[in-house]
């Protein structure tokens, strides 16, 4: 199923570049320039009680919505947040360590994930990471074995953003739901290319923003909470919109919110909810069905071409384990694959590096002949002998 063809002229990066870099920066669309312009033109023409109440706010919870559907969650489960990192920050703060001081994560995570946690030291928590055996993927009995009765949340990323691995969440979510323990998501790196249902799932908390798979902008994120774990979370991270009445401007009191909203801080970075709201439509019109096999076609082909060169393989061959990227091991060390994407980049190929690898990253407005073009510049730009 070839969705290239539909797509493709709705992506104008596409017309003098083979951007095969979604896992790091989804492309603007037609759909989603027309809509940060309609937020120009009110905002040219409107003051704010027109601009916030007509249609800022009801735009954020169109965002709310949307993301809900695509993760099959309710919007009242939803909070819009600057980022991952600060929407996990706000989680973070909800948790007693006294009690439970273990927060277990993995050294395939992305950095944020650490960065947070670690910072929570100073409160009582103690980190455990669970080791990669193969700096690919992560073994689900090292997870699994790492929760006990002292865990008070387990941090998962479903994809792990240098390989691709897709992580076993349900045995994960199973064995925290036993202990008692918490889980968090990060899905940065699978929204929008990989179907999730978090109900089915159980997860407890899930997060994932806006600029990569779902190409809608930099500086908005999301945050689901498990609908009877709201009430349970008392963030110490806050601002007035994640107050019952914002507008009241009382000072005599915290009175956040019963819903997920809680969890929102200060004034919204209210250009990027048209973006993502555009970005969000066209990935629910595309259907994340239908993006996850095409992704998979063009992966399997990406890998082919990888193997004819004698490229090393960094993420799984196996469908089933595999996310959106690849990652490809090329010559000459981090130096080498630095130049080599320079190179690339010179002839309109973007892709992106991670150490000594390329990471490969095709969406749904992608076709073969991305796939080929990539492939025939980087066969040009290896280091000959």
């Amino acid at each position: 199923m070839d969705l290239s063809g539909k797509w493709r002229s709705q992506y104008p990066v596409l017309r003098d570049r083979t951007y095969l870099i979604s896992a790091s920066l989804g492309p603007l669309s037609l759909r989603a320039r027309a809509a940060a312009e309609e937020h120009l033109d009110l905002w040219a023409r409107l003051g704010p009680e027109e601009l916030w109440f007509d249609h800022g706010l009801p735009k954020l919870q169109e965002c709310r919505e949307l993301f809900a559907r695509l993760i099959g969650a309710d919007p009242d489960e939803i909070a819009v947040v600057p980022s991952v990192s600060s929407g996990l920050s706000s989680i973070a703060s909800c948790l007693d360590f006294s009690r439970r001081p273990k927060v277990v994560l993995s050294d395939m995570d992305f950095p944020t994930n650490h960065y947070v946690w670690r910072a929570q030291e100073k409160r009582g928590a103690e980190l455990e990471i669970v080791s990669s055996p193969d700096g690919i993927g992560l073994d689900t009995d090292d997870l699994v074995g790492a929760i006990d009765a002292r865990t008070a949340i387990v941090n998962l990323n479903r994809v792990l953003f240098e390989s691709s691995w897709i992580v076993d969440v349900e045995s994960v979510v199973a064995a925290a739901r036993g202990a008692g323990a918490l889980v968090v998501v990060d899905d940065f790196h699978g929204a929008g290319v990989l179907p999730v249902d978090v109900h089915a799932l159980g997860v407890d908390l899930y997060l994932a923003g806006a600029l990569k798979w779902l190409c809608g902008g930099q500086g908005i994120a999301f945050l689901y909470c498990r609908r009877d774990l709201i009430e349970r979370m008392d963030p110490a991270v806050v601002g007035w919109f994640g107050t019952k009445d914002p507008f009241e401007f009382d000072r005599s009191r915290l009175a956040l919110r019963d819903d997920a909203r809680r969890f929102e801080t200060g004034t919204y970075t209210l250009p990027q909810a048209w973006t993502a709201a555009a970005g969000l439509e066209t990935i629910l019109e595309v259907g994340v069905d239908n993006i996850r096999a095409w992704n998979q076609e063009l992966t399997r082909a990406i890998i082919h071409r990888a193997s004819s060169l004698g490229l090393g393989l960094l993420s799984p061959p196996e469908d089933e384990l595999r996310g959106g990227l690849v990652r490809i091991r090329v010559p000459g060390g981090v130096d080498g694959a630095k130049l080599i994407l320079r190179a690339l980049f010179e002839k309109n190929v973007v892709l992106d590096q991670r150490g000594d690898a390329l990471r490969i990253s095709p969406h749904f407005f992608n076709d073969e002949a991305d796939v080929d073009r990539a492939f025939d510049e980087l066969e040009r730009s290896l280091p000959r002998g």
